[in-house]
């Protein structure tokens, strides 16, 4: 399709710095939202807020009537920043967005999966950055831990694995990415994702940064925009399979110690559970890797447990602190030898059940004012 005089001003290709020339430009390609917007950051510099304003307002309602939610966002909060939304304004809009249509791009489908309060503790404090074609975003053998979501433009993305280290999500090599992708090696938060991506501009691009620790705060307090980075992170990633993992996590999250003790159900029900106590490695919503201080006890048992044999157990994990404590059941999925600090120690993968969003943020929550919580000084994370 050839390219129109509106088109090449949106890439960059054209520049029109003039606020009334820019005006004629609108009449010439009525209901182009992305002119719109352009039209009002000019306005802004201007300071003509009351025309800003208007103009932001009316580019929100032609991205979302088009099914572009990242777009419509950026747009309603720029009008935001120049006019305090009423209460009831803002509700409608969140309404609008969890209910509109879209094209099921990546970063759409990020948003509009939030809830009203994750929304804000995700993008409150983001900030938006603008390039010509050409400019470096990210350079490789550079650490990059942000998540950056294409407002607009082009951009070509490379990445280069480290041969010594293996990845849990495998990357394309080389990708084009367009209006409402993602990049940035954000997740998972534990780890130090061993891919060093190149990405460029292809042409002028605008960008939306959410920064590593706005999103591990934001997941702290809303588990439910940690599913959302997933999906966000696995919708341009291809799953590699790793043998003895059997599933356990989706990722590992962060990195909590924290003293617990586990009660595994017998196999036969006369027969009396086997106790461990330990501490965890790293901890989420959905599992933990266990390390007991011992093979465990069973009064009915005067050996030592068969570690082996424990896997596809059921189990209760009990957290304590201070007065209280906190007891979630799962089952066992995996055994596995970690070392640290030079210490080899057993460790048992075990998988949460299943919790209703609000028992999620509860029980997060109760873990991390438990983190170091009794930990002796000759552990390993002490």
């Amino acid at each position: 399709m050839k390219k129109t005089t509106a088109d090449y001003i949106i890439d960059g290709s054209i520049i029109i710095d003039s606020i009334e020339a820019f005006a004629k430009i609108l009449k010439e390609f009525p209901g182009r939202p992305e002119l719109m917007r352009m039209h009002a950051d000019m306005l802004v510099e201007g300071r003509l807020k009351a025309a800003a304003v208007r103009q932001y307002n009316e580019a929100a309602s032609l991205f979302l009537s088009s099914g572009r939610l990242l777009q419509a966002w950026i747009a309603k909060i720029l009008q935001w920043q120049l006019q305090r939304p009423s209460r009831d304004s803002l509700v409608e809009f969140h309404r609008v967005i969890e209910s509109a249509p879209h094209n099921g791009s990546p970063a759409d489908d990020f948003i509009q999966n939030l809830d009203p309060l994750e929304r804000m503790a995700v993008f409150s404090h983001s900030r938006r950055i603008s390039a010509p074609a050409g400019t470096n975003i990210l350079i490789a053998e550079k650490r990059h831990a942000d998540l950056y979501l294409v407002v607009s433009g082009g951009l070509r993305e490379s990445c280069y694995e480290m041969i010594s280290q293996k990845t849990t999500f495998r990357r394309d090599t080389c990708r084009v990415l367009g209006e409402s992708d993602s990049f940035g090696e954000v997740y998972p938060f534990s780890e130090e994702v061993p891919t060093q991506p190149h990405v460029v501009t292809s042409t002028r691009a605008e960008l939306l940064v959410v920064s590593r620790r706005r999103l591990i705060r934001a997941c702290r307090k809303h588990p439910n925009v940690e599913s959302g980075v997933i999906r966000l992170c696995r919708s341009r990633s291809k799953r590699k399979a790793e043998a003895g993992s059997n599933g356990i996590r989706k990722g590992l999250r962060y990195t909590i110690p924290t003293r617990m003790s586990i009660e595994i159900f017998p196999v036969v029900n006369n027969e009396p559970p086997i106790i461990m106590k330990g501490y965890c490695r790293d901890l989420s919503v959905s599992g933990v890797s266990f390390m007991p201080e011992s093979n465990g006890t069973n009064p009915a048992l005067s050996v030592p447990v068969d570690m082996d044999g424990l896997i596809r157990r059921r189990v209760r994990v009990t957290i304590p602190a201070e007065e209280l404590s906190i007891t979630i059941s799962g089952q066992i999925v995996r055994k596995r030898s970690v070392v640290v600090k030079g210490i080899t120690i057993q460790s048992l993968g075990i998988q949460f059940a299943k919790m209703p969003p609000c028992l999620r943020g509860a029980f997060f929550a109760f873990a991390e004012s438990a983190k170091n919580t009794y930990l002796p000084k000759i552990h390993p994370f002490s």
